[in-house]
């Protein structure tokens, strides 16, 4: 698998955590009125949406932008991480893995080009050294 497609699938991996985050917090019951526990929405109502959707609309813009994919993931990862230590206590916990898969992506996003180019056979021996030419295969005038 090409390293492009595994910073894909993170980022999309993200988004999809993101989403489940983001369900769990809508519908689990997790907000007590009277002596019951009822779900967020029922509570704030659909604008609370905004809120929990937030950072999954932010960690779309990597996997959707077709430039700068690794810059993009990076600012992308940093501000989903701010957001996520700012409400920790609350429901940024619950994201900090959102701005992990989004870094995981974003470093490979960088490396893909280096890792996904393919080799020249014809200038790469097979070794990581140098190769030395020897004294009959150097030119005339070239030195030592």
């Amino acid at each position: 698998m090409k390293v492009a497609t595994q910073a894909r699938l993170w980022q999309w991996g993200a988004v999809a955590y993101g989403l489940l985050v983001a369900a769990f917090l809508t519908f689990w019951p997790s907000v007590t009125v009277g002596d019951q526990e009822v779900p967020m929405i029922w509570v704030y109502g659909p604008a609370m949406l905004v809120g929990v959707l937030a950072p999954v609309l932010v960690a779309v813009i990597p996997a959707v932008v077709p430039w700068r994919k690794s810059l993009v993931a990076w600012i992308v990862a940093a501000v989903i991480g701010v957001f996520a230590v700012v409400t920790l206590f609350s429901i940024g916990i619950l994201y900090l893995p959102v701005a992990a898969f989004t870094a995981t992506a974003a470093y490979l996003h960088r490396r893909a080009p280096i890792e996904d180019a393919p080799l020249e056979p014809e200038t790469w021996d097979g070794t990581i050294a140098p190769v030395r030419k020897t004294a009959k295969e150097k030119a005339p005038g070239e030195g030592e």
